[in-house]
């Protein structure tokens, strides 16, 4: 393996904590990490985006549905009938840890992903053969709904030099794939792609580096000194100069500067998004920055430059997700040089205070409708759940993630970082006795635990120690706990729970709630934790007569109604 490129994969090892992994399992994961975006990755345990062991062509199959990880028809229904239209993505990886290409296997990774577009079932690999049939529910049922044909992505990664990348007989197979799978006609754009050593290092540094941009501003105004604010600046930009803080070097939006948006992007299917593509599209192009709101952007550092340039580093666009998603696509059908004609209002806070952060995140989207949920990090509760975790009065070693990406320049194992989203399902599973919401599709989540999470007045210490339990469940995944657990793994966390208290959670506004959290950590730090978790899994097969359920009765109460039966019938 390149040495380089071996340097970052043992970096990622020891970030994600794979260290008891086998080498060929972490390089596919690690392949996975850098292939991905950003925003699938964090909406599912890394370890998920592994295939059925032994999956013939295909080592990573994943569905993106209007920017939502989609693994099952249930999780397709919630994104659905949510939406009015739908966007659909899907990547396929084939991973080799070879320092050589062997051109035959493209092909028949090619093969394997045209079966899976065509229906074609597989039923020897359980993973693969659900998400097949989700793709297949798709067409049938979502069909008019469809903005556009699904894309696919198939990359076929290996450790091989460039010269074995560039190899005539590798491109043309490359080709050969990329034509034959755009020709099926129920696809929409192809791309197929040999990654060797050189792309994986370039991938890495994409993923990476800290956001930095040099932008020049048609029209700017400074604005006085502020308290907390180091520099603001009112201005006009060209969509050209926009780009540069939005586009990637593969041309493709980096998602990456959207993390501290409060919402993502919500689709041409709405009327506002509409409107912003037909003004930008139309002849009213020119009234762009008299009918748009603009973009606001909050960066950490910034640096005056000759002329009208500036500098901003660690930046962020706050508010203005939906216009710059607008006006990317948009610009996609201009013929002229109209990206450099059109100009839009950009707003520059610059400012390392958090609390002025989330004051100009709230105002800026105080005229939007914005869900309660995307509101919930700026709240006084998470607040001091996050301060509660930098304390760290139980040594668990966890980090809590209140904003999106704060911890990128640290070094903290990724698994040790605690998003909300992951808080949500692991106190919805351990400690409200709630594991199906868990399981559940998960931009419904807080909705479904509203009022039974995140209150004030709750303990902290049952929220460090249920996402402890999570943490020690992923870790037991690694080290010897059966995979064929891992769709349980909510249910799991709810036994082990119960089995380490003896009964069900204390109320979490209770004094018994610190008690409880005190023993679940206790018994958390015991040795041979694959054994204690493997007994909570045993207790759900029992339940459920003998085997592991499907996902579709994990997801429903009745089932944990049978497990808490199972558990207290003695």
């Amino acid at each position: 393996m390149n040495p380089l490129v071996r340097g970052l994969f043992e970096r990622f090892i020891e970030s994600e904590e794979l260290q008891s992994v086998s080498e060929s399992d972490a390089f596919e994961l690690f392949a996975a990490s850098l292939g991905l975006p950003d925003g699938l990755i964090a909406q599912a345990p890394l370890t998920d985006f592994s295939l059925d062991p032994g999956a013939p062509g295909v080592d990573v199959a994943v569905m993106e549905v209007n920017g939502q990880l989609v693994r099952d028809e249930e999780d397709l229904d919630g994104v659905a009938s949510a939406s009015g239209r739908l966007e659909v993505a899907l990547q396929f990886m084939q991973i080799k840890r070879s320092p050589s290409i062997d051109s035959p296997q493209i092909l028949n990774s090619g093969d394997i992903v045209k079966k899976f577009l065509n229906g074609d079932r597989f039923p020897s690999y359980p993973n693969l053969d659900q998400l097949s049939s989700t793709l297949s529910l798709l067409y049938s049922k979502y069909a008019s709904k469809l903005f556009g044909s699904p894309t696919v992505e198939l990359r076929f990664i290996s450790t091989a030099p460039a010269s074995s990348v560039a190899d005539p007989q590798v491109e043309d197979r490359r080709r050969t794939v990329e034509r034959e799978i755009a020709l099926l006609g129920h696809v929409g754009q192809t791309v197929v792609e040999v990654w060797g050593s050189d792309d994986i290092h370039g991938a890495w540094q994409r993923k990476h580096n800290a956001n930095r941009v040099d932008i020049t501003l048609s029209k700017q105004l400074n604005l006085p000194e502020m308290p907390g604010v180091d520099q603001a600046i009112l201005g006009i930009a060209s969509l050209s100069e926009l780009f540069k803080m939005l586009v990637d070097a593969d041309g493709n939006l980096d998602e990456r500067v959207f993390y501290d948006n409060v919402r993502g992007f919500q689709g041409t299917g709405n009327r506002v998004n509409d409107r912003i593509m037909q003004t930008v599209s139309g002849e009213q192009s020119d009234l762009l920055p008299v009918l748009n709101n603009g973009v606001t952007v909050v960066a950490q550092k910034y640096s005056p430059l000759p002329g009208d340039a500036i500098s901003l580093t660690g930046y962020q666009i706050v508010n203005g997700c939906q216009t710059s998603h607008c006006l990317y696509l948009a610009s996609k059908s201009f013929e002229d040089d109209r990206s450099s004609r059109t100009f839009v209002p950009l707003r520059v806070v610059v400012t390392e205070d958090d609390d002025v952060k989330s004051q100009i995140i709230l105002a800026t989207n105080s005229q939007t409708q914005v869900d309660e949920n995307q509101l919930v990090a700026l709240t006084n509760f998470q607040k001091k759940l996050e301060s509660y975790y930098q304390l760290d009065q139980n040594n668990v070693g966890l980090y809590y993630e209140r904003r999106p990406g704060q911890y990128h320049d640290l070094s903290i194992p990724k698994t040790r970082i605690v998003t909300i989203q992951d808080q949500l399902r692991c106190l919805a599973a351990t400690v409200l006795k709630t594991p199906h919401i868990a399981a559940r599709y998960p931009n419904r989540l807080f909705e479904e635990v509203k009022g039974e999470a995140f209150v004030d007045g709750h303990q902290l210490s049952p929220y460090v120690a249920s996402a402890l339990a999570a943490y020690r469940l992923e870790n037991a995944f690694r080290t010897g706990l059966e995979p064929a657990y891992k769709a349980a793994r909510y249910h799991v966390l709810m036994v082990y729970a119960f089995q380490a208290l003896g009964r069900p959670f204390s109320d979490l506004n209770s004094k018994a709630a610190e008690s409880d959290a005190k023993k679940l950590i206790a018994r958390l730090n015991q040795a041979d934790q694959p054994s204690l978790f493997r007994q909570a899994g045993e207790l759900i097969v029992r339940a459920a007569g003998g085997s592991v359920p499907s996902r579709d009765r994990l997801k429903g109460p009745r089932f944990t109604g049978e497990i808490i039966a199972e558990l207290t019938k003695n």
